[in-house]
């Protein structure tokens, strides 16, 4: 009778902890970053980021795109690829996070107005100017053909 009990137990946790783990996912929501990067904003920068609660802000984390479209492309459109994770501080509203790429790892430091506006600081440069911001995607954003996604 004990090994009855502890099998229902055992379906019963499995299946309390299924139900958690759907409704985190359904309660999941993605959120888009989009801005320029550079001192003539020549570097436009496109992220899909996912946003976690903590008890020190917000957190950002995602994909990230660096696309050159400065005048000054010899070889054509350049494309980087890499991640970009960001903290939200709860007191000043303020962006810190870094931007991970295979070639370098740069931090990144931002206020918050309408976008966070900031510097990005890298191997190869110190100050580069950064503006981006941060938007909740609709559902019609996330699967719609016509937008890339």
């Amino acid at each position: 009778m004990a090994h009855h009990s502890f099998d229902v137990l055992q379906r019963e946790l499995a299946l309390a902890i299924g139900i958690c783990a759907a409704a985190s996912a359904t309660s999941a929501q993605t959120y888009s970053a989009s801005g320029q990067i550079g001192y003539l904003q020549e570097w436009e920068m496109k992220a899909s980021l996912a946003k976690t609660m903590t008890a020190t802000g917000a957190s950002y984390d995602g994909p990230v795109t660096l696309r050159h479209v400065g005048l000054c492309s010899v070889n054509g459109v350049e494309e980087k690829s890499g991640t970009v994770q960001l903290k939200v501080s709860p007191k000043t509203s303020g962006i810190e996070g870094t931007l991970a790429m295979q070639d370098d790892n740069c931090h990144i430091v931002a206020s918050a107005a309408q976008s966070y506006s900031g510097l990005l600081s890298c191997r190869d440069g110190q100050g580069i100017p950064i503006k981006f911001s941060i938007e909740l995607m609709q559902i019609a954003d996330q699967h719609d053909p016509a937008n890339g996604k």
